[in-house]
């Protein structure tokens, strides 16, 4: 365990600066794109979650969290170690090891854009509330009512993703994580015909997910019925034959030092 701990420890050492880069980058550009919606005649007194939604921002945070799993594996390519003949594939440990290091790696850098994304939706509640009413000031010579944090959460259809309400959704959120840092960490390890063979894997499991997301909270509003049990169950299978040949055939890739 150890080991699993240092190495994603080395892998955070070598992608901070560029994390750090595109998390800055986020939450710059999502603030440009939530006072730019408030300022539009047509979103007055629509909200925050209407400012978000109309701003494509969860789309956004999508890829940025993708973006951040694909970060996690720099280790495998530090060319300086390379160098001094101190490869990632040389390090004592066993293959499982290795590629346990590297899923803890980008599942902590998924769950950082996830706790960002949260921080600064709560955060921007307030220069887009001011915005709204400097805009009503204007438009219509009043200010809007105040508006109220809590009810612009509950109003986003994206926080719906990113906040569990119920132990289902909960265990359902933690399966995606793991499952998404799996898989791009498998995208990193191989390479050539089988990187791409990785992604399309990747975005299968994806779809799986969304549509287990989808499915639970059908249970919820219509309760079960045996179309919706039956397509619930294939998902998961289909998610979990794939994750296990992804783990599989990672360690594979690992054993035959066919990192890129």
């Amino acid at each position: 365990m150890k080991q699993i701990f240092s190495l994603a420890g080395w892998n955070w050492r070598l992608a901070r600066r560029s994390y750090a880069i595109l998390c800055g980058a986020f939450a710059l550009e999502q603030l440009a794109v939530l006072l730019w919606q408030a300022s539009r005649s047509a979103m007055l007194g629509m909200g925050l979650a209407a400012c978000y939604e109309e701003g494509f921002q969860f789309q956004v945070f999508l890829l940025l969290f993708l973006l951040a799993g694909l970060l996690a594996g720099p280790a495998v390519n530090d060319r300086k170690r390379a160098r001094c003949s101190y490869t990632w594939l040389t390090l004592p440990m066993p293959p499982a090891a290795r590629l346990a290091a590297q899923v803890l790696t980008a599942a902590v850098l998924q769950l950082g854009v996830a706790a960002l994304q949260l921080v600064l939706y709560m955060v921007y509640f307030f220069p887009v509330q001011a915005m709204d009413s400097a805009r009503a000031m204007e438009k219509l010579g009043t200010a809007m009512p105040a508006q109220n944090l809590y009810e612009q959460v509950l109003l986003s259809d994206s926080m719906y993703w990113l906040l569990p309400r119920r132990p289902a959704q909960f265990a359902l959120l933690v399966v995606t994580l793991l499952a998404s840092a799996l898989l791009l960490t498998c995208v990193r390890l191989h390479r050539g015909w089988r990187r791409g063979a990785a992604v399309v894997i990747g975005a299968v499991c994806g779809v799986c997910c969304l549509l287990l997301f989808q499915w639970e909270l059908d249970f919820v509003l219509f309760g079960a019925y045996d179309a919706l049990v039956h397509n619930t169950l294939l998902a998961a299978v289909v998610l979990a034959a794939l994750t296990v040949f992804s783990i599989w055939w990672a360690l594979r890739a690992i054993r035959r030092a066919e990192p890129a």
